[in-house]
This record gives C-alpha cells, sequence and structure tokens, in this order.
C-alpha cells in the first residue's frame, strides 16, 4: 500500500462509485501535502528531502510515447519513498528540451483523430496491462494541459476540438479498465487559462471527459515574472482563483491538486519569489477541496527551482514545515 494517505482514501472512493456520498470529502481532513517533479527522476529524493526538511509526499514523473512501457523501476522507488506517484503520461514524441524547434507540436501521428481511429491502441493496451499486472496504486495524468497549443493534443492544434479530446480520453479510459487496471488513478489537468498565453480561452468544462472517467482534478500554473503581461508577476490567489473556480463550477466532489506550478525569481522591487512561495502555500491552505501541490524543481524556461536563492529556500521550507 502506498504511504500518502491521499491516494489511499482516494483508491476506496473509486472503487465504490455508486453514490456521491462515496466519492472523498470535498474539503480534506488532513493538512496540505506538498510534492516535487525532480528532473533525474526519484533518485534525487533524498537530497531533495535535505534540501527542504520534509520528504514530499508527491512526486510528479513525466513519460511520453518513445517509451513502449511504463517505469515500473521509478514508480517502486516512489513508493519506497512514501510518495504517491503521479505519472504524466505524453502521447507524442517529446523532443528535446534544449533543442525543440518552434513546430514540435506539430506531429500528426498524435492527432487527436489518430487516436479516436485506433492507432495507438497497441502502446496503450500495453501500458494498461503493465499497469494493472504492477498492481499498485498510481496516478496517470493523461494528455494534460489540452487546452494549451504546446502539445499535439492542444485545442486548436492538428484540427483537434474539445469534443475530440473528451472522447480521446473515454477511448483510452475504457481501453485501460478493459485490461482490469483498477489501480490506475485519473488525473485530469487543465494548465491556466492565459488569454494571449498561448491556452484556450473555452471553458474549462468543454475538455472535462466527466467524473465517471476522472479521479483528480488538477491544474498546472506558473508565475513566469515577465515585466509585462500575458506572462506578468502573478499573485498566488490571481493566478488559480479564476481555474480553482472554474472547476469548481464543473459541479464534481472530486479532490483538487495543483499537479504543477512554480515562480521565477522577481525582476523588480516588490516581487520577491520567497514572498511568492509563502502566499502559495497560505493560499491553498485555506482552500478546502486542494488536496496537494506540487513544485516543479527544475532550471529550464525560468529558474524554477526552490532553491534559486537563499532566500526562495527558506520559505519554502517555513512553509513545508508548517504543513505537519
Amino acid at each position: 500500500m502506498l504511504v500518502a494517505a491521499g491516494v489511499a482514501a482516494l483508491a476506496t472512493a473509486c472503487a465504490e462509485r455508486t453514490t456521491i456520498e462515496t466519492f472523498p470529502p470535498h474539503h480534506r481532513i488532513r493538512p496540505l501535502q506538498h510534492g516535487v517533479f525532480l528532473p533525474h527522476g526519484p533518485q534525487d529524493g533524498p537530497a531533495f528531502t535535505t534540501l527542504i526538511g520534509a520528504a514530499p509526499q508527491w512526486m510528479l514523473l513525466f513519460r511520453d510515447w518513445t517509451h513502449e512501457s511504463p517505469p515500473l523501476g521509478a514508480l517502486e522507488a516512489v513508493r519506497a519513498q512514501g510518495a504517491t506517484p503521479v505519472l504524466t503520461w505524453e502521447p507524442w514524441y517529446a523532443p528535446p528540451v534544449d533543442t525543440a524547434p518552434a513546430d514540435a507540436a506539430h506531429q500528426p501521428a498524435f492527432a487527436l483523430s489518430r487516436m479516436l481511429a485506433g492507432d495507438h491502441d497497441h502502446r496503450i493496451r500495453t501500458w494498461a496491462g503493465a499497469l494493472a499486472s504492477w498492481g499498485h496504486d498510481v496516478v496517470l495524468r493523461f494528455a494534460h494541459e489540452m487546452n494549451g497549443d504546446w502539445y499535439p493534443w492542444g485545442s486548436g492544434l492538428q484540427g483537434n476540438t474539445a469534443e475530440q479530446y473528451v472522447r480521446a480520453w473515454h477511448h483510452v479510459h475504457d481501453l485501460f479498465a478493459a485490461a482490469g487496471a483498477a489501480n490506475v488513478r485519473w488525473c485530469w489537468a487543465p494548465n491556466i487559462p492565459a488569454p494571449g498565453a498561448g491556452t484556450d480561452t473555452a471553458r474549462l468544462a468543454d475538455f472535462f471527459p466527466g467524473d465517471d472517467v476522472v479521479d483528480l482534478l488538477g491544474i498546472d500554473g506558473y508565475n513566469w515574472g515577465f515585466p509585462a503581461p500575458p506572462l506578468a508577476w502573478t499573485a498566488p490567489a490571481e493566478l488559480f482563483g479564476p481555474s480553482l473556480a472554474e472547476l469548481r463550477g464543473l459541479g464534481t466532489r472530486l479532490p483538487i491538486v495543483v499537479t504543477e506550478t512554480a515562480s521565477a525569481e522577481g525582476d523588480v522591487s516588490g516581487h520577491a519569489k520567497a514572498d511568492w512561495i509563502t502566499q502559495l502555500f497560505d493560499h491553498l491552505t485555506r482552500q478546502g477541496d486542494v488536496w496537494a501541490v506540487i513544485w516543479f524543481h527544475e532550471r529550464k524556461e525560468r529558474d524554477w527551482r526552490v532553491d534559486s536563492s537563499a532566500a526562495a529556500r527558506t520559505a519554502y521550507r517555513h512553509a513545508v514545515a508548517k504543513l505537519s
């Protein structure tokens, strides 16, 4: 069994989908949990624990469709550290981060129409069977940020529509169900809608597959900290407030997880990453339906790392310590 209590409760709830009362409590009865994405994977978990003074309770992984089978060794390593594995499953061939071409999302083989046509059923069945045989609980974050324009399954790209996305989700979910993969918990995770920032301004509800095939509501959002919109410095409440309202407007009682977030260091006076971290945890702690927040600990487009500065690291350590 996973040590993390969140997935244990979720597993029970998902196994008994008979009435609304069997879902997890809309307002959590335990402290907000924290998690992390580590670019080198769970092997860096102990070092991150030392860095922040507490073991992460959720651990985010990424795999694209160049991988013919799921990373069972990495999932076991996450479990061994007492964390909940969140496996982001991306239906494309991900280019190297440093050399990604501008048209990287143009991969016709991974248009939603091709998924619906059954082109990838063999791979989907292979993954489903492997995870079912493995047998332990895993959160599968399939085709995330579907309302953005940076992935082949994104809205408006390659003829993709929100309606196709919903059908593709059901198609993949049905193949997993046929394989007996009842240990898979499905996480639907859009990006925060940001007009002008590459996200579709359609309602998140248009992309939602339904609470009969979703177990967790995810949301991704970053404080890019640029001088001007649409990616200007944004306080946590302003960044996540509208999207959390949209998720609640879906009418489900599913728990919410901030599946990716981080902040850049501020470039102007009054924009301090350390303050942003404190505000983030304070804000999410007050959201009774948000179970966890997962920090993207990598230097990528910006220096998102917890320890991009001594002040940021100190703020993160203090924020996490207050959760216990």
